[in-house]
């Protein structure tokens, strides 16, 4: 069937199809202007638009990357049509595919022009029932792809006719961008006040555990089934330290930064890595798709945890289908990477500063013990010349109870020549500032009347170049 041609002066049947035309698209574009999300615009084109614009079915081809399209609507098509063109690829003999390449409309108006300029679509149209086949190409500021409608009889695709449906098209394609953008505007203040929760989460997290559990919260947001956070322990090893969602296990042995790895190729380059199909991950890692088809894992999104510039772990994002993450997704993503960087940093020092408060205390019960359990009298006297600190063969060697020592000078626990002489080794210490040594001869309150021959080394102390007072070493001869 050929295009009709339009007569010079308008009759009258020309004159009501073009009032109708217009009655239509009015009504059409009404009913699009109260629509705020995707699934209310669809639905009115179901209801109006097809019938505005006389079709049976309409196709819409979103731009999943340059070169590549994606089915998001396809309304009054087949499931044998939407299966197997859910994506497609530009160079692919289909009018939606090649009006998106060329950014021209394609027209269709018979079975004879779809035979002769897509032959290979000829089985295909017959069984969808299609008798005309519209493309048109659409590039708006949000997206790019084309627009396909499906007439179930041949249609005489006129100049007027082409103008109508562009416009109907148009109007259509930008109610699904106000759509999107009202959307996108209400995922931004979701994803927003879900990072301000997850940051007042992260910032009490005290283990590696909390902080992948405050994540895969956060990041349920996008749609995630598992998290998982790696941190790089030493100069070449990496460790998981925790997972969260599907098949939670941690206690893996750890990785090489070399490995075939997606945590520690990101945490060698410091870049994310974006895998959004099974096909994409298996390629990449093929000695993980056993494991990652056990997890029913479809798409993986990986981040470097940044610290001072350097990255010191990696967050891996899971989704249980093949996921492409926009560009605001994944900002996203990289947002909540950001304060888990922090607590992983925060949540090392707390354990380093653990270990370092454990190790000191043991090291001073070990000291203790080992001073406490000393054969010679040991004791640790000020600067002041009072008594910090002694032993108990100290306390046997004096005679005096323990509790009235510690504050109480030398000549106080030491009386007559033997403290003289005691007191005369530390003078000696502290004007030489090295250890003094002294034979000391008299007697003490554990043994009155009896002459005690002592051996006794006075000695300045320091604790990390700091003066702490004099040790004094006492032990019969």
């Amino acid at each position: 069937m050929s295009p009709r041609t339009t007569p010079g002066p308008a009759t009258p049947r020309v004159r009501l199809e073009r009032l109708a035309r217009l009655e239509r698209l009015q009504s059409l574009t009404e009913a699009l202007s109260g629509a705020t999300t995707r699934e209310e615009v669809a639905r009115i084109v179901f209801e109006h638009g097809l019938g505005v614009a006389d079709a049976k079915a309409v196709t819409i081809f979103s731009e999943r990357r340059p070169g590549e399209l994606e089915l998001v609507q396809g309304i009054g098509v087949s499931e044998e049509f939407a299966s197997g063109y859910r994506r497609v690829f530009a160079d692919e003999p289909l009018p939606g595919a090649e009006a998106y390449r060329t950014g021209e409309p394609v027209w269709l108006s018979s079975p004879e022009d779809i035979a002769a300029r897509f032959p290979t679509l000829v089985p295909l149209a017959k069984r969808e029932g299609v008798g005309a086949w519209v493309a048109i190409p659409l590039t708006l500021s949000g997206w790019k792809g084309a627009v396909g409608l499906h007439y179930s009889e041949p249609r005489a695709l006129d100049e007027e006719e082409r103008a109508f449906v562009l416009a109907m098209v148009v109007q259509s394609a930008r109610a699904i961008e106000r759509a999107r953008l009202f959307d996108a505007h209400k995922r931004l203040a979701e994803r927003l006040q879900q990072l301000q929760l997850t940051a007042g989460t992260l910032s009490a997290a005290a283990t590696p555990r909390d902080v992948a559990a405050a994540a895969f919260r956060a990041l349920g947001a996008v749609g995630a089934c598992a998290a998982e956070i790696h941190a790089l322990e030493g100069p070449e090893d990496v460790v998981l330290l925790a997972r969260h969602g599907r098949a939670s296990a941690v206690g893996a042995e750890p990785s090489r930064l070399d490995a075939p790895e997606p945590a520690a190729e990101v945490i060698r380059s410091g870049r994310a890595l974006w895998l959004d199909s099974p096909d994409e991950i298996d390629q990449r890692y093929p000695l993980l798709a056993a494991e990652r088809a056990r997890r029913e894992e479809r798409a993986w999104a990986v981040v470097p945890l940044l610290a001072s510039g350097r990255a010191v772990g990696a967050l891996t994002v899971a989704f249980a289908e093949p996921r492409r993450l926009e560009a605001d997704e994944r900002n996203f993503v990289r947002l909540v990477a950001q304060p888990c960087a922090a607590a992983i940093e925060r949540a090392r020092l707390f354990d380093d500063a653990a270990r370092s408060r454990a190790e000191a205390e043991s090291a001073s019960a070990v000291l203790a013990a080992l001073v406490s359990a000393a054969p010679a009298a040991l004791l640790l006297v000020g600067e002041d010349g009072r008594i910090v600190r002694m032993n108990p063969a100290f306390v046997r060697l004096a005679g005096i109870p323990p509790e009235a020592h510690e504050g109480r000078r030398l000549a106080d626990v030491l009386p007559g020549v033997t403290g003289e002489q005691v007191a005369a080794a530390v003078k000696a210490a502290r004007e030489t500032g090295r250890p003094e040594a002294r034979d000391v001869v008299g007697e003490t309150l554990a043994a009155p009347g009896r002459t005690r021959h002592l051996a006794a080394v006075a000695f300045p102390v320091r604790v990390e170049g700091k003066f702490a007072g004099f040790g004094l070493f006492l032990r019969e001869r």
